[in-house]
Order: C-alpha cells, then sequence, then structure tokens
C-alpha cells in the first residue's frame, strides 16, 4: 500500500512543530506564556502550507484535476494526522518533559486572583474547573476546525473537474 503525500508530510510537519516547540520553549523558558502563543503561530503556519501543498500536489498527481470532495479530504486527513502527532507529543511534554507545567500556570492563576480579591470559593471553583479541562488531546478540535476551513478554501480554488466525455453507444 502507497502512503499518501499528504500523510508524508503531515508526519513531517508534526515532528517540525514538536521541534520547534520544544525549541522556542527551551529557549524563552519553560514557564513562558510566549511559548505557546509561538506554538500557535508555527502550527497554523504549518497547517496552512501544508494543506496547500498537499491539495496541489493531489492534483497534480491527478493529471491537473481534482474533484472538491478529494481536495477537502486530502487537507483534512493531513489536519488529523498533524493533530494526532501534537497530541501524542502534548502528552510527553506535560508528562515527562515539564510536567509541573500545570500546577505551576494554576499557582500563578490563584496568585492573580487573590490579587484581585476573589472569594476563596471562588478560585477554588476555577482551578478545580481548569484542572479538569486539562487534555492531551485539546488541540485536536482547533487544528481540526481550521484545517477544516483550510481545506474548504483551498479546495474551493483548487478544484478543477474532468470534462465529461460522451460515447456515441
Amino acid at each position: 500500500m502507497k502512503i499518501g503525500f499528504n500523510i508524508k508530510l503531515g508526519f513531517i510537519a508534526g515532528i517540525v512543530n514538536c521541534i520547534a516547540w520544544y525549541a522556542v520553549a527551551k529557549q524563552l523558558g519553560f514557564y513562558s506564556i510566549e511559548v505557546y502563543v509561538i506554538r500557535n503561530f508555527i502550527t497554523l503556519g504549518l497547517l496552512i502550507t501544508g494543506i496547500i501543498i498537499s491539495i496541489y500536489m493531489a492534483k497534480k498527481n491527478n493529471n491537473g484535476f481534482l474533484e472538491f470532495k478529494d481536495a477537502l479530504k486530502t487537507g483534512m486527513i493531513y489536519s488529523l494526522i498533524i493533530a494526532f502527532i501534537l497530541s501524542i507529543f502534548n502528552y510527553l511534554y506535560y508528562t515527562f518533559i515539564t510536567p509541573d507545567t500545570i500546577e505551576y500556570f494554576l499557582s500563578e492563576a490563584k496568585n492573580a486572583a487573590i490579587a484581585h480579591h476573589l472569594k476563596e470559593t471562588e478560585i477554588q471553583k476555577f482551578l478545580t474547573e481548569e484542572r479538569s479541562n486539562f487534555s492531551s488531546y485539546k488541540l485536536m478540535p482547533p487544528i481540526l476546525f481550521f484545517g477544516l476551513i483550510i481545506s474548504l478554501l483551498a479546495g474551493a480554488f483548487f478544484q478543477k473537474k474532468e470534462p465529461h466525455t460522451f460515447s456515441a453507444n
């Protein structure tokens, strides 16, 4: 079975994203909020370029023709691969690389809440909700959502149906 170009590109982009995330975190500090902003920009950039390249290559491999549904499928498979790889790295990052990151940010949030004179019950409720909301797969929905939007736009742009040929029969 031949692995599609979009799958290979998704794996490469996922690995590049993980390496970039780690390098930025190492450079700026693992507990810097800017790391997450930069990671999001890198992810968005890789999504846009990867989906466009994947759909373009699918069209090129099909002799210049590509139906909208095939373009959408190509982009979404790419998005799914990159989202899955980032989810795995997210788990590894918070489990082995910086296991106390969540507690650090929750502690910072608690200190900010205390500075704003919030009630202790409100603070505890907020911290409990935030801790329960954390998941390694939290990155998947936004990546898949933006992947869908980009795939729809790129699919609309690159689609070209084959001309119908009629037989004399």
